[in-house]
């Protein structure tokens, strides 16, 4: 079997796969040891990176091969032969080991290439959506972008293409809202329930609902009318406030209520006269240094 795989100095592939022979086994573990102390200690540096990538591919390869001449020798054998399956089993442990070392140290290198990396992009990326007048919270940041095969210039315009994105997103939703108020001032309905439904539904699907809402709205106001007027028809309000059935029986009294909330916007200062007027209810409003009274 060649040993001459890499040249410790360098570090460079000088020769093809060695040709693994299994009709002498003590020469085989010579030639493996060999390159178990030759590659044991290879330190994953900048420069030895690549040279490093190529020793962990070819002792891979080496494991391959006595593992599947292992194999095929046990076969054609027939027979049991427990010393050669431990003797050359021990052999690809021994690289497995050498392997797993490079492996390690390859993986912790590219964490470090990869941290780096991210370290500049994200500088780049902040500068980008900053440029397009966005926030770090509005546009995410695609991990496989810190991927060390991607180029820079393809992380850029991937960042700008989702940029674009999200300003083209915004500018639907803000679209869909007005379309929901317009709906809404159209419909004397109010529109923040169905505003927030905006980006989670569609917009034929929000209007659809605003219109249903206004029909069971009306049906509740005519359900409350039709209560009020057999109300009426089977009731009598005296001139001191008291309600009385047919029988003279005291059954409700009228009271007059001041009501005070604070810091109400004119939105919510709408709802509740809206809410009050579809409950059959009569005041006068009053804005008092942010307070509405009723009165």
């Amino acid at each position: 079997m060649e040993n001459n795989i890499i040249d410790p100095k360098t570090l460079k592939v000088q020769s093809e796969l060695p040709r693994i022979e299994f009709e002498n086994q003590n020469q085989l573990e010579k030639t493996v040891d060999a390159m178990v102390e030759r590659f044991t200690g290879l330190v994953v540096t900048k420069d030895t990176y690549k040279p490093s990538k190529e020793v962990r591919a070819e002792i891979n390869k080496v494991i391959k091969i006595i593992d599947r001449q292992r194999i095929d020798k046990v076969n054609e054998v027939k027979k049991p032969i427990d010393d050669f399956n431990d003797r050359t089993k021990t052999l690809t442990a021994k690289l497995s080991t050498v392997s797993d070392n490079l492996g390690k140290q390859l993986n912790d290198y590219n964490d470090k290439r990869r941290a780096g990396k991210h370290e500049i992009q994200f500088a780049k990326f902040k500068q980008i959506i900053d440029e397009y007048g966005l926030q770090l919270a509005q546009v995410p940041y695609n991990p496989k972008w810190d991927n060390l095969s991607l180029a820079f210039s393809t992380f850029v315009k991937e960042a700008k293409e989702v940029c674009e994105k999200v300003l083209q997103t915004q500018k639907q939703l803000k679209e869909i809202r007005q379309a929901v108020i317009a709906r809404g001032d159209e419909l004397s309905i109010g529109v923040q329930p169905f505003l927030e439904q905006v980006g989670k539904k569609d917009l034929a699907d929000i209007l659809r609902d605003m219109s249903n809402y206004k029909k069971e709205l009306i049906n509740v106001v005519t359900e409350k009318e039709e209560r009020k007027q057999e109300f009426d028809k089977n009731n009598h309000v005296l001139a001191n406030g008291k309600v009385v059935n047919s029988n003279g029986e005291i059954v409700d009294e009228k009271v007059t209520v001041r009501l005070i909330i604070k810091d109400l916007t004119q939105y919510q200062l709408n709802q509740l006269k809206s809410y009050l007027k579809d409950n059959g209810l009569h005041g006068t409003f009053r804005l008092l240094n942010n307070e509405v009274t009723n009165v």
